[in-house]
C-alpha cells in the first residue's frame, strides 16, 4: 500500500480552458504532426541518398525545417498535456504539494514541508462558499497561497482540513478553518449524506471506546511535563484519547486515559487498577509488527495512562464502511496476518487471550499491514463491574458472554470479522455465521473456514490460530492458482 495521503483535485483560472484547447488540438499536433515528421524525415533521408544531386538544394533544408516545427510542436502538446494534468491537491504526513497554478506562478507545483507553512486560514469567511479562499502562509513567499473553496470537492475539502489537522503539528490553524467544516457538515447533511468529519470522528469515538467525564485540555503536560497534550482523539464517559508528544514535535503517541467511577466500590477501584497495570506490563513484553507498541504506563491524578504507538490508517470497519465488501482474496490475505497475530498471542507463556478482536480494533496500516491497537481484559472487567458490556456483541462467543473467555473465543471473533470483510455486514450475535447467504459468488471453502470458526460450542470450531492459518494458506493458494 502506497503513503497514506489525501488528494483533492483542484483547477485553477485557466487551466481548464488550456486544458480543452491541448483536447480540442490534439488531433493536429498529437497525431497530424507526428506523422508528418516520421514521412518527411523517410523522404527526406530517400532523397538525400538516392538523389545526390539534390544534397545542395535550399528546399530540402526548408522541409527540414518545417518537419523539425511540426515535431517540436508535438514535443510541447504532450509536455502541456503532462503538466496541466496535475491538478491534485496532495497532502501527506511530510508536506503539501500544490498542483499547477497559472493565477500563482509561483507556488505552482512546489511542494511545502510542514516545517515551511506557518499558518492555515480561510478569507472572507462570511461570504458564500463560491467566494471563500483557502489561504495558506509559508516562510518560502511573502504573501499566502490562495485556494477557492468552491473548485474543491466538499468532501475532499473535508479531507484536506482533517490531514492539516492531523499531521500539521504545530501549525497555527485560524479559527474560520472550523466554520468551514461546519458549514461543509451542513451542506453534507442537507444532501442525506454522511460527511467525511462525520465519518472520521466516529471511527475515533468507535476505536478507542471512548466514554463523559472532564478531559485534558490540549497543552496540559503529563510525567513531569515529559508529554505534552496536542489535541483530543475521542472523549466521552469515562474514558479519553489524546494526541500526544514526547519530544520536539515530531514524536507522536497516543495516550489512553481511563477513570473508574467515583461512586464505584473501592475493592472495584482497586481491581480495576490492578488490571490496568497487569495487562499494561503484559502488552510492555510484546513484541510484534501486528500489535500496537505499548511505551508506557503510569498513574497521575487519580487516572489511568498507557502511552501507545501512534499508527496512520483506518480501522477494519471503517475501511469496509468506505470501500464495501471486499474481494475474497483480500479478507484472506489479511486473515492470515490477523491469525498470525493470534498464533504469537495464544503461544505466550501463560497463552494470552485478546478478548476483543473486532474490526474497530485492527488497523489498516498505510504500508498495508494489520495491526491490533487495544486489548480487552481490562475493559472487559470494567464492563462487569459497571454493567456496561464494552466491545461489539455481534464478535463474542457465547462462552465469553457467560464470563470464560478462551482461545477457542478469539478464534469466533476471528470467525466474525472474516464474516464481516466478506459481505460488509455484521454477523448476527451469538449465532453461527456464513458469508455465502450474503456473498453466493464465494468459495465453498472460505464460507466453510468462517462457518466451522463460529460454531456455538468451542470444541467445535478450530482450536487455534495455530490450525487456522494453513487452512488460509490452502485457500489463497487455490484462490492463486485459478
Amino acid at each position: 500500500m502506497a503513503e497514506l495521503a489525501v488528494k483533492a483535485t483542484y483547477d485553477s483560472p485557466g487551466v481548464p480552458s488550456i486544458r480543452t484547447l491541448l483536447k480540442g488540438t490534439f488531433p493536429i499536433w498529437g497525431l497530424v504532426f507526428p506523422l508528418v515528421t516520421i514521412i518527411g524525415l523517410i523522404l527526406i533521408v530517400g532523397t538525400y541518398i538516392y538523389y545526390p544531386s539534390s544534397r545542395d538544394h535550399a528546399d530540402l533544408f526548408k522541409c527540414f525545417f518545417v518537419i523539425m516545427s511540426c515535431c517540436a510542436t508535438a514535443l510541447i502538446g504532450l509536455t502541456a498535456t503532462r503538466v496541466f494534468s496535475k491538478n491534485q491537491l496532495i497532502v501527506d504526513k511530510s508536506g503539501l504539494r500544490m498542483p499547477i497554478m497559472l493565477d500563482q506562478p509561483f507556488a505552482s507545483m512546489q511542494y511545502f514541508n510542514w516545517k515551511n507553512i506557518r499558518r492555515f486560514d480561510v478569507s472572507n469567511a462570511d461570504k458564500s462558499m463560491e467566494r471563500r479562499e483557502l489561504c495558506i502562509f509559508t516562510d518560502r513567499f511573502p504573501q499566502p497561497i490562495k485556494l477557492f473553496v468552491d473548485k474543491l470537492d466538499p468532501s475532499e475539502t473535508e479531507q484536506i482540513l482533517l490531514a492539516v489537522e492531523l499531521w500539521s503539528n504545530g501549525c497555527e490553524v485560524g479559527e474560520n478553518i472550523t466554520s468551514l467544516r461546519s458549514d461543509i457538515k451542513q451542506l453534507a447533511s442537507g444532501s442525506n449524506e454522511l460527511s467525511y468529519t462525520d465519518m472520521w470522528e466516529d471511527e475515533l469515538r468507535r476505536r478507542y471506546c471512548p466514554t463523559n467525564f472532564l478531559p485534558l485540555e490540549p497543552g496540559r503536560t503529563l510525567k513531569n511535563g515529559t508529554v505534552k497534550v496536542i489535541r483530543h482523539l475521542a472523549l466521552g464517559g469515562l474514558a479519553a484519547i489524546y494526541l500526544c508528544d514526547r519530544g520536539d514535535g515530531k514524536d507522536l503517541v497516543v495516550i489512553k486515559e481511563a477513570v473508574i467511577p467515583e461512586d464505584a466500590q473501592e475493592s472495584v477501584k482497586q481491581k480495576a487498577k490492578e488490571m490496568f497495570e497487569r495487562e499494561a506490563q503484559l502488552l510492555m513484553k510484546l513484541d510484534h509488527p501486528g500489535i500496537v507498541k505499548v511505551f508506557d504506563y503510569f498513574v497521575e491524578g487519580g487516572r489511568t495512562y498507557l502511552m501507545l504507538e501512534y499508527l496512520n490508517g483506518q480501522d477494519i470497519r471503517q475501511y469496509v464502511r468506505q470501500n464495501g465488501q471486499q474481494p475474497e482474496y483480500v479478507a484472506i490475505d489479511w486473515g492470515i496476518k490477523i491469525a498470525s497475530i493470534l498464533k504469537y498471542l495464544h503461544e505466550q507463556e501463560p497463552p494470552i487471550i485478546h478478548r476483543d478482536l473486532t474490526p474497530d480494533n485492527l488497523v489498516v496500516t498505510e504500508d498495508g499491514s494489520i495491526v491490533v491497537i487495544d486489548f480487552g481484559a481490562a475493559n472487559e472487567f470494567i464492563g462487569q463491574a459497571t454493567g456496561t458490556l464494552v466491545g461489539k456483541q455481534a464478535y463474542i462467543s457465547p462462552e465469553q458472554f457467560r464470563g470464560k473467555a478462551m482461545i477457542e473465543s478469539d478464534v469466533y471473533a476471528f470467525g466474525c470479522t472474516l464474516y464481516f470483510l466478506l459481505t460488509g455486514k455484521e454477523p448476527e450475535a451469538l449465532s453461527t455465521s456464513n458469508p455465502k447467504e450474503l456473498r453466493p459468488d464465494l468459495s465453498p471453502e472460505v464460507c466453510e473456514l468462517v462457518e466451522c470458526c463460529t460454531q456455538m460450542e468451542p470444541e467445535d470450531r478450530y482450536r487455534s490460530a495455530q490450525q487456522l492459518i494453513p487452512v488460509l494458506r490452502r485457500i489463497s493458494a487455490a484462490q492463486a492458482g485459478v
